[in-house]
């Protein structure tokens, strides 16, 4: 494999992290959704808005790295491309 070629490989090893890490916030933010339904009651709602903030800043920060590594995966296949001739 060239560098480029393993490059790429840990890209996509890279986007498939944080897909999954993705996949985990939601299901955390939806744990969380059904928890103060069911416990409404004794659930202090500002501290909940806290917890939330903390999930969905982190959940932007994956989105971020993201956006990223899809970018520089993009860049490297184009550059596999023009080396492939």
């Amino acid at each position: 494999m060239t560098i480029l070629q393993d490059k790429y490989e840990l890209l996509v090893e890279q986007e498939d992290q944080l897909l999954t890490s993705l996949r985990t916030t939601t299901a955390y933010e939806n744990a969380m959704f059904q928890i103060t339904q069911e416990q409404a009651g004794e659930i202090d709602l500002p501290t909940a808005e806290k917890i939330i903030d903390k999930i969905h800043e982190y959940t932007e920060e994956l989105r971020l790295d993201l956006l990223y590594v899809r970018l520089e995966k993009s860049h490297v296949a184009g550059m596999l491309k023009l080396t492939a001739f």
